[in-house]
C-alpha cells in the first residue's frame, strides 16, 4: 500500500528537511561545516548552549534526525519516523513558541508532525489494542 502523492509528497519534503538538517548538524559536529548561529533570544541562545554544553544532545540530535528522516523515505517505516521526531517537534514547538519569536516555524513542523501522524493513524492502533495470549 502506498499514500496518496499530496500525502507522499509532503512524507518525503519533511523528511529531506530532518535529513539535511541532521547532516548539517553532524557535519558541523566533526568541523566540516561551521556551526550554525541563527539569530534567537537571549533565553533560546542561553538553552541551546545549555544543550550543546552536555556534550551528547547534539550528536543524538542529529542521530535522531537522519534515522527518523530516513524512516519517513519508505511507507511502512514512517510511522517509526513520526514516532521518533515527535519528541523533538514538541521541545522544537515549545523553544520557539514560548523562548524566541519564531512560533509560526514550531508550529508548522508540530502541525506537519502531527497530520503525517493522522494519516498512519491506522499504524498505532495495535498500541492501544494490543491483547496478550496466554
Amino acid at each position: 500500500m502506498t499514500d496518496p502523492i499530496p500525502w507522499r509528497v509532503l512524507r518525503y519534503l519533511y523528511g529531506a528537511y530532518y535529513l539535511l538538517v541532521g547532516a548539517y548538524v553532524a557535519l558541523s559536529l566533526v568541523g566540516l561545516l561551521p556551526l550554525p548561529h541563527p539569530k534567537v533570544s537571549n533565553a533560546s541562545a542561553a538553552f541551546q548552549d545549555a544543550l550543546v554544553k552536555t556534550g551528547f544532545m547534539f550528536p543524538l540530535l542529529a542521530f535522531t534526525y537522519v534515522v527518523s528522516a530516513c524512516a519517513l523515505f519508505f511507507h511502512r517505516t514512517a510511522p517509526l519516523g513520526l514516532v521518533l521526531l515527535a519528541p523533538v517537534a514538541v521541545v522544537i514547538f515549545f523553544t520557539d513558541a514560548v523562548l524566541d519569536s519564531a512560533w509560526p516555524l514550531g508550529t508548522l513542523n508540530a502541525v506537519i508532525l502531527a497530520a503525517l501522524a493522522w494519516h498512519f493513524w491506522p499504524a498505532y492502533r495495535p498500541l492501544w489494542s494490543y491483547s496478550a495470549k496466554s
